[in-house]
């Protein structure tokens, strides 16, 4: 019924694309960010970017619960509505605020659902994402700062010096698309090295599918739940190392500063890398 709701909303709508002269001029700036979890953090690290550069402007993002925590630790002093788009209550909440904010200018990077460019309908500018022309291939951050008219930056990774003796691993194996994930022999030929040269790291393996944990390490499974999302952050930011495929943890990983080992079977570092992330791409578990 939501659905229909929203297709019949978005059937026809008369959208002004905002320039940067509006967004100098806006005083009330709205992110609508209903998308996958890799996206919704390389979408939160490129809004700090735009934020830092348009400040003292009053800001709201709307996303799922389950991505709410992200948003609190990425951007902490940004109003943010968690909200399931099913829950009839909560969609009049948000329809009832965003009716009375009048919102100046609104993106939904990364979000091609019908529900992220209703929400923004409400703005006095905007430009749904799916209509957004896009090269084929950019750089996943790149492509948002383009879509907020940021400026462009020059891709450079740095590289992971891993001479240091990690004492707390964090090992993320698996991705959303099965091609993208680290396979079994993959993993464990990744833990075995871990544990050899008699170091004895303590190693957690997180994952939606318990079929990727193994004995001897600590499990973490993924939930689509706020709390997941709080324990995954802290997760992460106790962990000295994180190794993983090109997948959600990778990015947050970045986000927070930690050294990463990627994965990347079939994925061209430069275009799912942030330009300035401290990582070494792996090659020796590719096949």
């Amino acid at each position: 019924m939501i659905n229909a709701f929203l297709k019949f909303k978005t059937k026809k709508l008369n959208f002004s694309p905002p320039n940067i002269e509006d967004i100098n001029n806006s005083n009330k700036i709205l992110f609508s960010i209903f998308t996958r979890y890799g996206d919704t953090i390389i979408d939160l690290v490129v809004i700090k970017e735009f934020v830092k550069l348009y400040p003292n402007k009053d800001y709201l993002i709307l996303c799922p619960r389950q991505m709410k925590p992200y948003v609190r630790e990425l951007l902490p002093n940004i109003e943010c509505l968690a909200l399931n788009k099913r829950n009839f209550f909560d969609m009049l909440k948000v329809n009832k605020l965003l009716k009375k904010k009048k919102y100046d200018i609104g993106f939904n990077p990364w979000s091609n659902g019908l529900d992220s460019c209703y929400f923004i309908s409400y703005c006095r500018k905007f430009l749904c994402y799916k209509d957004f022309k896009k090269p084929d291939v950019i750089n996943h951050y790149q492509v948002v700062r383009k879509y907020l008219q940021l400026p462009e930056k020059d891709w450079v990774i740095n590289s992971l010096n891993l001479n240091n003796i990690y004492q707390k691993i964090l090992v993320c194996p698996q991705s959303t698309a099965i091609e993208r994930s680290v396979s079994s022999d993959q993993l464990d030929k990744l833990l075995s090295d871990l544990v050899s040269n008699d170091q004895h790291p303590e190693i957690t393996v997180a994952s939606m599918d318990k079929a990727f944990f193994r004995l001897g390490c600590k499990q973490f499974l993924f939930e689509k739940s706020e709390q997941s999302s709080k324990l995954f952050i802290d997760l992460v930011k106790q962990s000295e190392l994180v190794i993983c495929s090109d997948s959600g943890p990778l990015h947050i990983a970045n986000a927070l500063k930690k050294p990463v080992i990627v994965i990347l079977n079939d994925t061209n570092p430069e275009v799912v890398i942030n330009s300035g992330s401290l990582v070494k791409v792996e090659s020796r578990y590719i096949n």
